[in-house]
């Protein structure tokens, strides 16, 4: 039987948002209020609502947590790849095709849930930063609260940082630099536009193999912008082989995009940590086809 709650909002929470009441005054993680706006077991006063929506004295909270069936989508999507772990973090090499965080279409298929489930839900997962469903490689979980602030933290001030790989067509004039440009998404479109009101990319890409067609770049973000990468190179005409969405050639069943490595500091002892993915098998057979 799925677990309900009931709240009643309170003089100090008069005028806070849904999600605000659920995170301080209900302690629910990111996950969990995910999983309630995605299997509709949000209420407020009867009537589903969304978590942007702000409360009022005396308003009921209605909530109900659908059943996980965590041994099924251990079944389902098998053993996490994992790359390193400790008792505050957890590593591991994502698929392409796997979600890294639960959706509307993705509750139970996804990389978080195959942890909680691989852990056996003996605490909450918690992701720092994310990747897109098609793009591999490299993910962090905290396996706590204080050790997802500190990871985040460190993202934010590029302790923590990434290394991506990407097959892009063509060649590049120039073998390394940093390509600066401005993304806004547009509603209705599922890609992103480069635009002079958009928000600032800053991508940093050193050429580390070529073949006839094609070349295989190294990339560290300085910023962090849905589609960064993606958008970026097939703006300045090099789209990412497989990445159909910004025109890439249709050679493989994803974008040729891999978050190849990642760099960071235990949260607590502050041990330098480092964790590499190979690259995709996929990737490294068209580029090996393609050699010179």
């Amino acid at each position: 039987m799925a677990k309900q709650l009931t709240y009643t909002i309170t003089d100090k929470e008069n005028g806070l948002a849904v999600k605000t009441v659920l995170s301080k005054s209900l302690h629910l993680s990111r996950r969990e209020i995910s999983r309630l706006k995605f299997t509709n077991g949000l209420f407020l006063n009867d009537v589903s609502c969304r978590v942007t929506q702000p409360v009022k004295t005396g308003d009921i909270v209605h909530l109900i947590f659908a059943e996980k069936d965590t041994a099924h989508a251990q079944r389902i999507l098998g053993k996490p790849d994992i790359l390193y772990e400790d008792e505050d973090l957890v590593i591991v090499n994502k698929p392409a095709g796997m979600p890294a965080h639960p959706s509307h279409e993705h509750l139970d298929d996804d990389m978080g849930t195959l942890l909680q489930s691989w852990y056996h839900g003996r605490f909450t997962i918690r992701a720092i930063g994310r990747l897109d469903k098609d793009v591999s490689g490299v993910m962090v979980y905290a396996r706590s609260q204080p050790a997802a602030a500190r990871l985040s933290k460190q993202r934010e001030q590029d302790i923590l940082h990434k290394e991506y790989l990407a097959i892009i067509q063509g060649h590049m004039d120039q073998k390394s630099g940093m390509l600066e440009y401005r993304l806004k998404k547009v509603e209705g479109r599922k890609d992103r536009v480069v635009s002079a009101d958009g928000q600032l990319c800053q991508t940093c890409y050193e050429v580390i193999r070529e073949t006839d067609d094609f070349s295989l770049v190294k990339v560290h973000l300085l910023t962090g912008r849905t589609h960064q990468i993606r958008a970026g190179f097939a703006w300045c005409g090099h789209p990412l082989v497989g990445d159909r969405l910004y025109g890439g050639l249709d050679l493989l069943s994803f974008p040729a995009l891999h978050c190849a490595s990642i760099q960071l500091e235990q949260p607590f002892t502050h041990q330098k940590i480092h964790a590499e993915a190979p690259l995709r098998e996929d990737m490294e057979a068209l580029l090996k086809e393609k050699e010179r």
